[in-house]
């Protein structure tokens, strides 16, 4: 790899504004921080708006959004694997434009779905009939951030062109970490020393959008007049999902065999979205694949993930 092409990729400084995001990114934006990621859709490590975006020669996009304290280099294989990314093989193999999307993990899930919407507007709006398909896929974190803007999309633009979206390790009924740091800072709080009252509070300082984990929160409704310390309150609200697109939940197994630790970071019940207790209207198991072997992050960057992918959109 020449110099120069590494140069185009994220580097130490990009990955550690992403982790900064992640745990302070709401405070950073609150108080207008340089730090801030805002949202946008990147390429050779640069922003790029929607308008300055060619239109897809095929008419079909695929829109990718990482996780939490990421960026898009999460896509990119390891050197064992061949491919490059699930972008290079879906625009190699299928005709997808792949369009990678960088935005700040902190920020409430709601204040991203509602940007995320209105990019795809803007992007939507300015290829207009050219633009014939959009293909959504979420990591973690991102897979909410998806949902989110699905719901929260105003003027219709683009929603109709998603056929389908795949939610790769996604949280949709909340994340075990999320909730048991929680309790540990309301036990914390029991304890009367002054230590653990620091401890606690420093813990507590983690950002929305890390909280917003707890219990896989959508839209405002389900944070608004809420303590966000509350002790395992879920007051999460029930929201549709998108109805004219396949809903296809790719759920990992860290050790095959050992089904409900999922992932060893989401659940199989949480990223399937089929236990009791999902929202209603969630979609069927039919499209649920447990892929055994695979962790929460090789769930963004494994071929196998991706011949999944390109089995499922063969099926319509």
């Amino acid at each position: 790899m020449a110099d120069d092409d590494r140069l185009k990729r994220p580097g130490w400084v990009d990955h550690g504004v992403a982790a900064l995001n992640a745990w302070v990114g709401d405070y950073l934006a609150e108080t207008d921080n340089g730090l801030h990621q805002p949202m946008a859709f990147f390429q050779d490590n640069q922003a790029i708006a929607p308008e300055h975006l060619p239109a897809p020669p095929t008419g079909r996009a695929c829109v990718l959004v990482h996780g939490l304290g990421c960026n898009e280099a999460l896509w990119s294989f390891p050197a064992v694997h061949p491919g490059g990314s699930y972008g290079d093989l879906l625009q190699e193999r299928l005709g997808y434009t792949p369009l990678a999307v960088r935005y700040n993990t902190g920020l409430r899930v709601s204040t991203n779905g509602e940007e995320l919407a209105a990019l795809l507007e803007r992007y939507a709006a300015h290829h207009g009939d050219a633009l014939t398909e959009l293909l959504l896929v979420g990591h973690s974190m991102g897979g909410l951030v998806i949902r989110s803007a699905c719901h929260l999309a105003r003027d219709g633009s683009w929603t109709p062109r998603v056929r389908h979206i795949f939610y790769l390790g996604s949280p949709h009924l909340g994340a075990p970490l999320e909730r048991a740091t929680n309790a540990a800072t309301h036990l914390l709080g029991r304890i009367n020393t002054t230590a653990t009252h620091v401890i606690r509070d420093v813990v507590n300082t983690r950002s929305a959008g890390v909280k917003d984990l707890r219990y896989g929160n959508l839209v405002d409704e389900d944070w608004l007049d809420h303590d966000p310390d509350a002790l395992l309150a879920n007051t999460r609200v029930a929201i549709p999902w998108l109805a004219t697109a396949r809903h296809h939940r790719i759920v990992g197994q860290a050790l095959p065999g050992v089904g409900p630790i999922g992932d060893a970071v989401v659940t199989s019940f949480s990223a399937s979205a089929s236990a009791s207790g999902a929202q209603p209207g969630a979609p069927g198991a039919c499209d649920v694949r447990v892929l055994p072997g695979l962790n929460h992050l090789a769930l963004a960057r494994h071929p196998d993930v991706y011949a999944q992918m390109a089995l499922s959109l063969a099926d319509g």
